[in-house]
């Protein structure tokens, strides 16, 4: 369905004006589904258990000014691909606010960190032949072959957590290499000879990630998205997405309203909140919940079916960590980096730097560390002061700069694995053991299926996993379905009447016979 088809549900909606929806979660899910809903003529109520608006966008400033610095703890970039997410950034007025993302890869000028080795990306050739002793030595291999899963070994290395670079590393020294000697390479180097397209090669090559193991062909998909010349970002941070939606949504949002039990039955639903120490119980006509399924997992639930339970329990979160430097002055742009990401060295893994200009008398920020999976567990588990110690002994590696007494102002961070409202960074399609693929693999229309007035949305009901593509997508449908929806007393009504007409027409038509 269509960002165009949904939005012009009003139409659809005529018959049945005036519903109200009680919307669990005020993340970027419940906030397109509260300013949609409202506008065809509904009204919800919006509930939200942290202290905050956003969820998982979560854009922190360092000072109070309007140009402070700032750092994406949460979602930091748009692929230009994304229409439904775009649509909101131009339908609210941010059209001007858009600009490029520069990732991984893409600044040459970059720093690599291998076992203590640093190096800039532009060199990264002529190091790999002395890094990946393993690969470079076959003489099997056409020198090509080799060079090219070096460069996808580091590819695969900077941005993946532990299990897949193992799965990857299995797989070169099993198959893929043989498959990769087999295909002509020369296509996808760069003029020089010294980068690889790997966006080009995957799409012209899907034999080749059939061939890889399921947890790395899945996760392959993600790596092309992350490492693309065409990701987008909001200059002066991704919250003012969230600020836009909360100014045009009359229905109040309240925070501090932490879901406890819901309860389904036929025609409505009820649900227990915690509120200053207090259980209060409502009864809702229709409820749209947007809480991820590693919070609801811990919820008292009752009328669920046993599929929605399984779902619910089964579905994967992976961890994800984030940590951001203040500093004084952006000293790597004396360096020739502007944007991009340096692979700081394990633990630490992807350091990025800014894209977007800051006012220089308020300093600079980086993103010292951004991890997910096992690493993104080992960081997220140390206490903030060990966390932030730790990552910048790493990154110092680096950038000595960071040292100075006085170059580091400030700190922030956010282990979203460990966080209380979501416990986890995102759901994933890949996991560390994939034997059994079908109880592993996310199956996005259970996720998003409803019990009769309780519907759900999130990234986690969605074919974009970690995006906020897939939430938004996730709320249009859902919005869809609750639009659509009649009363159970209405559809019994219908359908006993029906049965009765049916039945007449039956016993007629024997008469007659």
């Amino acid at each position: 369905m269509d960002t165009t088809t949904i939005l012009e549900m009003s139409q659809l909606s005529n018959f049945q004006k005036g519903k109200r929806i009680t919307i669990l979660g005020a993340g970027i899910a419940g906030l397109v589904a509260a300013y949609e809903l409202e506008r065809m003529g509904h009204e919800v109520d919006i509930m939200e258990a942290s202290p905050r608006i956003g969820g998982r966008i979560w854009t922190h400033r360092f000072g109070n000014e309007p140009d402070a610095p700032y750092a994406e703890l949460g979602a930091m970039r748009i692929p230009s691909a994304h229409q439904h997410t775009l649509h909101y950034v131009h339908k609210l007025g941010l059209s001007d606010k858009l600009c490029k993302f520069v990732t991984v890869f893409e600044e040459q000028n970059a720093f690599m960190n291998i076992q203590g080795k640093i190096f800039r990306m532009k060199d990264a050739p002529r190091i790999l032949q002395e890094r990946y002793q393993g690969i470079f030595t076959d003489s099997r291999y056409s020198e090509k072959t080799r060079l090219f899963a070096a460069w996808l070994k580091t590819i695969v290395d900077t941005i993946s957590p532990g299990n897949l670079r193992e799965s990857l590393e299995q797989d070169l020294q099993s198959h893929l290499m043989d498959e990769l000697e087999r295909l002509d390479l020369e296509p996808y180097f760069s003029e020089d000879g010294e980068n690889i397209d790997l966006q080009s090669f995957i799409k012209d090559n899907p034999g080749f990630r059939a061939r890889c193991s399921k947890a790395v062909d899945m996760f392959l998909s993600d790596i092309l998205v992350e490492t693309s010349h065409d990701l987008l970002q909001l200059k002066g941070g991704m919250d003012q997405l969230i600020q836009r939606l909360v100014q045009s949504i009359k229905a109040p949002i309240k925070c501090n309203q932490q879901i406890v039990a819901i309860r389904v039955h036929e025609d409505y639903t009820e649900i227990d909140w915690l509120e200053n120490g207090q259980r209060y119980t409502r009864r809702c006509d229709y409820v749209l919940c947007t809480i991820p399924f590693s919070i609801l997992r811990k919820m008292e639930l009752s009328g669920f079916d046993d599929r929605k339970l399984d779902s619910i329990q089964n579905t994967i979160y992976c961890p994800a960590t984030k940590v951001a430097f203040h500093t004084k002055e952006a000293f790597w742009q004396q360096q020739g980096i502007n944007g991009g990401a340096s692979f700081s060295g394990d633990g630490v893994r992807q350091t990025y730097y800014p894209s977007v200009n800051f006012n220089p008398n308020s300093g600079s920020v980086m993103l010292a560390s951004y991890t997910i999976g096992d690493d993104a567990d080992r960081l997220g588990n140390m206490s903030e002061e060990q966390r932030h110690s730790y990552v910048k002994n790493v990154v110092s590696q680096v950038h000595p700069e960071l040292q100075s007494s006085d170059m580091v102002t400030n700190v922030a961070s956010i282990a979203w694995g460990n966080y209380k409202w979501s416990d986890g960074g995102c759901t994933v399609h890949w996991k560390d053991d994939m034997s059994d693929e079908a109880n592993y693999s996310i199956n996005y229309l259970e996720a998003a299926r409803p019990q009769n007035t309780l519907f759900f949305a999130g990234e986690h009901c969605s074919r974009y996993p970690a995006w906020l593509q897939g939430s938004i997508e996730s709320a249009l449908e859902a919005i869809y379905d609750i639009v659509s929806s009649k009363p159970a007393l209405i559809t019994a009504t219908k359908y006993s009447l029906k049965n009765e007409t049916e039945k007449s027409l039956q016993q007629l038509t024997t008469s007659k016979a």
